[in-house]
Formats: structure tokens, C-alpha cells, sequence
């Protein structure tokens, strides 16, 4: 399809599917072929293997898409999210992916989805999100994820989803993201307390997005890939030494381009996981790059099934790939963790 959904028609395929993350921009898809890697980048290393576990395939929490997670205190956290059209506020963390602790099944905050996250000051950190047709614009934190504490309800960014918080030389950096009425951003933020935001950039040089990866990495932050105001599906990669300043690493990695992906780290490198492209095509793909510029495929022995909306994460060795969903064949919530090593 190429023109835009009307309003009846996104209520209609939220019936249809159940499942109210996909009520947002449609896409003006693209008959052109997805652009090929530029010969000149040479790949980081050769033949990566990954040997893949089932870890669990039925979490205590159930099935769960658009969540987040991080790791803080030596432990995996997996906060809020949405299955069909009921939407969570509850909160668990794991030490090993398979036994996993309610720590709140109902936090202070409002039940939500596509919301972001961070650790910055040994606190965990949540902003934004949606639940039905309400947008949130405000930052919680915790430093136990039992007790949450608001530290502003409504902060001067606008209310958005699918947009990214990043940590980093003790200022957290709000990017992008949809607010309502298909208002795609291209705004950075940045607070050291939660509490005062800055507006960094009304329009940062990688332009609008949603549904963009961002990490922390090498002492830089990144932002990968992504979907645009003009219905661009993106694969390209930017980094910034401090928030501020913006540099290009790749227009056009070597991974498809993708929205809602998932992209995590270790001392290695950058990990890249599933997503959605064009035609709403999910993914089961990984990639790996130790300097944003050059991405090569990590082959897996078992494949975890195509999604979207999921999380990764890097943790006691494991590249760790968290619930999801996915509209491949019909619609699925995931609540299967994989874990590679």
C-alpha cells in the first residue's frame, strides 16, 4: 500500500490483529531493491558462531511486546509493555533468564508501551510511552524497581513512543520518537537529574525517526536504523561523543533497513537483532560491529523466530534476545527468551 491508512482503518487492523503497537505512521513501501553494502567496508572479523538456547520458553510474565530492559544490579530487568490491548506497569528481573522474580506487578507509573529506558546515577531510569490513545511525557526512576519515584510528570519535550534514553558522562539524552498525530521527531533532549531538560536540537542532523535503536558504545552514543517522516524504512548509523555533536558513521549498513530492532553491547562490540522492514517484513537476523561502519551477519545453528517490538541484551556472556511480536503469519505475542553464546 502507498497511500496512508485512514483512522478507520488503523481501528479496523487493530481489531483484526489485536494489537494496538501497530497503530501508528503506515509505510509507503518501495518497490526498490534494499541497497547493497558499499564493497569498500571491510568487516570487523570473520565467521562469527553462535550457538543458540531455548532458554525459556514460557516466562512466569507471559507473552510481551514493546517492553523494555536493561541490566542493573547484576541482574536482567524486563519493565512494563503490552499483550493484545492490555498494557503493563508491573516489573521482574532475573539472574539467569530462566527463574524470574515480580519485583512491583503494579508500579507507581502508569500501565504503558513504547516507552524508553536507561541506567544513569545506579538508578533505572523510564520515560514516555503510550497506552490506548494517551501519550506520556513523564520520567520515573528507581533504584530497587520496587519503589518508583516521578521525577517530573509533565516535562517540556513532547509526549512521544518508540523513541530512545541514553546515558552518558552523567547526562541522559532523550531522542526522537512519535508524539500524537503522527508527529514524527527529530528533537534531542538531555537532563543530569530527571528533573530539568535541555533541548539540545530541535532537529539533530540524522533527522526525524521512531522506532530507532540507541546504546552506548566505545565511549560514544549510537543511533541505528529506524523508520522517518517521509515513510523511510533506515539502516543508517550515526554516533556523538557527547550529545551534541553528530557524526555519520554509514548511510547504508550492511543490515537491511528496520524499525523496531533491537541493538545491544558488550566490550566486543555492537549487536544488532530482528525488527520489522518494509512490507512489514520481520526479521530473526543478527549482526555485529565493533566500529558502527562495518556490520557482518552472525551465523546461528537455530534461528529464534522473525519479531519486532522485542529487546536485547549482553549478559553473563550471552547475547540475550527477549520476548516480541510479530505479524509474519499471524499475529504472535512472544514469551520465549534466547539466549546465544
Amino acid at each position: 500500500m502507498k497511500n496512508r491508512c485512514s483512522i478507520q482503518y488503523i481501528f479496523s487492523l487493530l481489531v483484526t490483529t489485536l494489537f494496538v503497537c501497530s497503530c501508528e505512521l503506515n509505510d509507503n513501501y518501495s518497490s526498490e531493491e534494499i541497497p547493497k553494502a558499499s564493497s569498500e567496508k571491510m568487516l570487523p572479523i570473520g565467521g562469527i558462531n553462535l550457538p543458540s538456547t531455548v532458554v525459556n520458553k514460557e516466562t512466569p510474565y507471559g507473552r510481551r511486546a514493546a517492553h523494555t530492559s536493561t541490566v542493573f544490579e547484576n541482574k536482567m530487568w524486563m519493565i512494563a509493555g503490552i499483550q493484545n490491548q492490555f498494557t503493563f506497569n508491573d516489573v521482574w528481573c532475573s539472574k539467569d533468564g530462566k527463574n524470574w522474580e515480580e519485583v512491583n506487578s503494579k508500579a507507581a507509573f502508569e500501565a504503558r508501551y513504547g516507552h524508553a529506558m536507561t541506567v544513569a546515577d545506579n538508578t533505572m531510569w523510564i520515560t514516555g510511552g503510550t497506552q490506548g490513545n494517551q501519550f506520556f511525557k513523564d520520567v520515573w526512576r528507581s533504584k530497587d524497581g520496587k519503589e518508583w519515584v516521578q521525577t517530573i510528570e509533565n516535562a517540556p519535550f513532547s509526549a512521544r513512543r518508540w523513541h530512545t534514553l541514553a546515558s552518558i558522562k552523567n547526562r541522559m539524552f532523550l531522542i526522537g520518537g512519535l508524539s500524537p498525530n503522527f508527529d514524527v521527531r527529530g528533537d534531542v533532549w538531555t537532563s543530569s537529574d530527571g528533573i530539568q531538560w535541555n533541548l539540545v536540537t530541535n532537529l539533530a542532523p540524522f533527522g526525524r525517526r521512531y522506532g530507532h535503536a540507541t546504546v552506548v558504545y566505545d565511549d560514544k552514543i549510537w543511533v541505528i536504523g529506524g523508520y522517518d517522516n517521509n515513510g523511510n524504512y533506515l539502516n543508517d548509523v550515526w554516533y556523538s561523543n557527547n550529545g551534541f555533536q553528530w557524526n555519520l558513521a554509514t548511510p547504508s549498513a550492511q543490515f537491511s533497513p528496520r524499525r523496531n530492532h533491537a541493538v545491544t553491547v558488550n566490550e566486543k562490540g555492537m549487536w544488532l537483532t530482528a525488527g520489522i522492514g518494509p512490507k512489514h517484513g520481520y526479521h530473526n537476523d543478527i549482526w555485529f560491529s565493533q566500529n558502527g561502519i562495518a556490520w557482518e551477519h552472525v551465523s546461528v545453528k537455530k534461528k529464534y523466530p522473525e519479531r519486532g517490538y522485542h529487546t536485547s541484551l549482553h549478559f553473563e556472556d550471552r547475547l540475550w534476545i527477549i520476548n516480541g511480536f510479530s505479524l509474519e503469519n499471524t499475529a504472535v505475542y512472544f514469551q520465549d527468551i534466547w539466549g546465544y553464546q
